[in-house]
């Protein structure tokens, strides 16, 4: 099993999840965080200017086995190139999981 993170722009969110949802992959994790840049914006908010160095981002955070992380990495990457492409995809493994109403394990708990 393996534990998908995606930090993405809020803008991208929408197609990523088209993506996802049209291979039938239904079950995600999305929150707000925020991120750092490359680059610093400056921005001018009531006549002082200020450097940003602080973005929004999306972090989105799928669990898959072991078979599906391609197709997972593939419908992640199409919806993010609709939308700009950017963003960075991190594949760990994952040990263990539970579902806690009916206590099944591993795969049969994804």
């Amino acid at each position: 099993m393996k534990f998908i993170i995606a930090l993405i722009r809020p803008e991208q969110l929408p197609d990523i999840k088209q993506a996802l949802f049209d291979s039938e992959f239904r079950h995600m994790t999305a929150s707000t965080v925020m991120g750092t840049a490359p680059k610093i914006e400056q921005k001018q908010f009531r006549g002082v200017k200020k450097e940003i160095s602080l973005f929004n981002r999306i972090r989105l955070e799928i669990a898959v086995e072991d078979s599906k992380v391609e197709a997972v990495l593939s419908c992640i990457s199409q919806g993010a190139k609709e939308s700009g492409g950017y963003g960075k995809v991190f594949v760990l493994d994952l040990v263990d999981v539970m579902t806690v109403w009916t206590d099944d394990r591993g795969e049969d708990a994804l």
